[in-house]
């Protein structure tokens, strides 16, 4: 039976030619392609004028790999054996069809091939989008910090001008001013979002948080707003709705602060309505709900589709300005935090905003009592007045901070222009805290903290630190924590917020000097 197949595979995918010294074809075959007795080998193929030069070989035996011969007007790959007989001065060609293996492994490398051409083209390809969004991200970062710089003077001299004496024309025109700041602030920050989500670099961090009191907060702020257009402005929470969730209380607020400005911003009248709700008692997590319904402008059916775009405002014309990347922010923050929001809305009649989150409940509901502490509501007298040093290049800043500084009797205040010149105060003054810019010349905020940090004078080493910089990437805010800053303030700077940390910081370090 053996010998049967093999003669049968021979038979079909093998030739066997017989030739001379002078390749004239002494006995074929003729099983792959048709040749004639006492005719040249080398008329049928180039490749048989390498079997002549075979005969001044020692060799005996001699094997060709994939030798392409045409064959009836067909391509065909052959891998050939020659044996040379000397004594005879004969040469037995062994010619071996193997047409189909080498065109499937042609097919396969050509595949490989293309995978890695498609996957190296697929590598350039993303590290040519890594270096654009690096490149946009750090332009993005760059422009926020050159934006913030003059906003936190801006901001902080109009607040000062506010407690002036101004009649009412020309408190009307601060408020203009301190609206537009605010705005082009929040604009910058939006951007600065956008640019992190679509990084996927931010994270959602959920924390107890009193939820109950927020929308309080909320509700009479906007309450406030809306009154000044005329518009009326209710608050629903259901009764299921537990006093301290585990949410993050930052994007959250993000989320309904971009709504419910919206909401007020394209109302001319009626109502615009915030409903909390929630269908569960579950001790652990709950679906929250979440509505905004205002009785505004509308939405047309062709432009709902596109609302949650970037850089897409629902008014096209513009009316209302803008930067067109709230909702945008919004869909995408309420995504990444678990949810989906909906949009309902009909021309000249209103729109409504719904998304439901899955929030943890905290297991205590209870409110932890804070002890008001006398040393910060009681007057304080010169002698012990805390003195706070500040490290600031930016001359308009310096004098922001002596004016936010000279209304606060508790404190006093020196300057330094850069981390050489902190590092100065430090060894010749006694200091309660530090403020520190980060962008410095001659030393930065970051080597004058290390180089505080690793002071060999106790006194000095342990002294709290608070940034202030026009910086707000969590990079920045992590390189902070790693070279031993106790917080982080953001330019433009909120004047309750600064002075609520200083005090703060101030306590933690006397009471832990304390108990040292």
């Amino acid at each position: 039976m053996l010998k049967s197949l093999q003669e049968e595979f021979l038979q079909k995918n093998t030739q066997v030619i017989v030739v001379d010294q002078e390749a004239k074809v002494l006995d074929t075959t003729n099983t792959l392609m048709r040749v004639k007795k006492d005719t040249l080998l080398t008329d049928y193929h180039p490749f048989f004028y390498s079997i002549t030069s075979l005969f001044d070989q020692e060799k005996a035996s001699h094997y060709f790999y994939c030798v392409q011969i045409e064959v009836l007007s067909k391509q065909c790959f052959f891998d050939i054996r020659v044996h040379i007989d000397p004594k005879k001065a004969e040469a037995v060609l062994f010619i071996i069809d193997l047409t189909d293996h080498y065109k499937s492994v042609h097919q396969i490398k050509q595949v490989r091939n293309e995978s890695i051409i498609d996957f190296n083209m697929a590598q350039e390809l993303n590290n040519q989008l890594e270096v654009q969004r690096g490149f946009k991200n750090k332009f993005l970062a760059n422009v926020s910090h050159e934006i913030r710089t003059p906003l936190n003077s801006i901001l902080g001299f109009i607040n000062v001008l506010q407690g002036t004496a101004l009649n009412r024309e020309q408190l009307d025109l601060v408020n203009i001013i301190k609206s537009s700041s605010q705005n082009l602030t929040a604009i910058v920050d939006d951007l600065l979002d956008i640019s992190k989500i679509e990084a996927g670099r931010l994270e959602i961090k959920n924390k107890r948080f009193d939820f109950r009191e927020y929308l309080d907060r909320l509700s009479a702020t906007y309450a406030l707003q809306a009154e000044e257009k005329r518009l009326e402005f209710t608050v629903e929470i259901g009764e299921k709705i537990p006093k301290f969730l585990v949410i993050d209380h930052l994007r959250i607020n993000q989320i309904l602060v971009n709504l419910l400005d919206n909401a007020i911003k394209y109302s001319h009248k009626g109502r615009v309505t915030l409903k909390v709700f929630t269908q569960s008692r579950n001790l652990r997590k709950i679906p929250l709900t979440i509505e905004v319904i205002d009785q505004g402008i509308g939405i047309d059916q062709e432009h709902i589709s596109t609302i949650f775009d970037s850089f897409t405002q629902i008014e096209k014309q513009g009316l209302f300005g803008g930067s067109g990347l709230g909702l945008s922010i919004v869909k995408q923050l309420t995504e990444l935090m678990g949810g989906q929001i909906t949009v309902e809305s009909t021309k000249d009649k209103g729109s409504t905003f719904r998304f439901t989150l899955d929030v943890g409940v905290s297991h205590d509901q209870k409110r932890k009592k804070i002890e008001k502490r006398k040393t910060a509501i009681e007057p304080v007298a010169k002698t012990d007045r805390k003195r706070i040093l500040l490290g600031e290049d930016v001359e308009v800043n310096q004098l922001l901070l002596l004016k936010l500084f000279a209304d606060r009797k508790e404190y006093s205040l020196d300057i330094a222009k850069n981390g050489e010149q902190v590092l100065k105060f430090l060894d010749n003054y006694h200091y309660d805290l530090i403020l520190m810019d980060l962008t410095m010349p001659i030393m930065d905020g970051f080597d004058t903290a290390a180089r505080i940090r690793s002071h060999s004078n106790k006194r000095i080493n342990k002294l709290p630190i608070i940034a202030l910089t026009a910086r707000r990437s969590d990079e920045d805010r992590e390189a902070c924590k790693e070279v031993g800053m106790n917080a982080y303030l953001t330019k433009p700077l909120d004047e309750d917020l600064l002075f609520g940390t200083i005090q703060k910081q101030i306590n933690k370090y006397k009471r832990k000097k304390d108990t040292d």
